[in-house]
């Protein structure tokens, strides 16, 4: 039988609630019936919290009321699942194709990133925000746990850029420099690489600009693009060059 709980004074309750606000906790929060698919799929599930109906879709998940289900969520109309799972650990220190995150701060661009990294067969994601964060993680639709993650402290970001072209890697920065070459002539034919995305307002800093192999921008019609939508196509480029 399911255990059941129906206060948001429970311990259980009372801890998951912490989780949700400390970005060095072990742990993290999933909300809604896909996102849990995915966390079951990588293994990284600890507990289910189930809204209280008639049937319980998980075998040993917990039965909860609408208050607390309420309590344990932050979407407004949350589906009726949440999962309280264990961070992954990473099975690479450097990745081999590398999207690296330079400043970029919107949790809504740096799940699509990592969306886009996913689907284009890039393996490592490389950023200075907390990955876990809760729109994170949802704008992410589950690539979250299937790429190596990688945090630096913004400081280091000399010495992080250094050490991956110390390993061989060609590092490609996207800029709208005068020297930046568009991204459809760039060959891509390294098999280590690190793309480096800058942040939504700046742009990549200087300290990225000079590391750089070379910068690369995409040609439009328009004054910019969204840091987002930039690596979509950048990434898309990168990887159609590289088959």
């Amino acid at each position: 039988m399911n255990q059941r709980i129906t206060s948001t004074q429970n311990p259980k309750i009372k801890q998951l609630r912490k989780i949700f606000n400390d970005k060095n906790s072990e742990f993290f929060i999933v909300e809604g019936y896909h996102l849990v698919e995915e966390v079951l799929k990588e293994n990284l599930v600890i507990e289910l919290y189930e809204l209280d109906s008639k049937t319980a879709k998980y075998e040993n998940s917990i039965i909860v009321s609408d208050n607390v289900l309420k309590a344990i969520t932050k979407t407004k109309t949350p589906e009726g699942v949440v999962a309280l799972c264990r961070k992954k650990s990473n099975t690479s220190e450097l990745g081999n194709r590398v999207v690296f995150l330079d400043n970029v701060q919107d949790p809504g661009n740096v799940g699509t990133i990592i969306r886009a990294a996913k689907s284009f067969n890039f393996d490592t994601v490389v950023s200075n925000v907390n990955f876990y964060n809760d729109k994170i993680v949802r704008s992410s639709q589950g690539a979250l746990f299937t790429v190596n993650l990688v945090n630096y402290a913004y400081d280091n970001l000399h010495s992080v850029l250094k050490k991956y072209k110390q390993n061989g890697f060609k590092i490609y920065c996207t800029s709208l420099s005068k020297n930046s070459v568009p991204i459809n002539k760039i060959s891509f034919e390294n098999e280590k690489i690190v793309i480096i995305f800058g942040n939504e307002g700046s742009g990549a800093s200087e300290t990225s600009i000079k590391i750089a192999d070379k910068l690369v921008y995409v040609p439009i019609d328009f004054e910019s693009l969204n840091v987002a939508v930039c690596a979509g196509i950048v990434l898309y480029e990168a990887n159609k060059k590289a088959k």
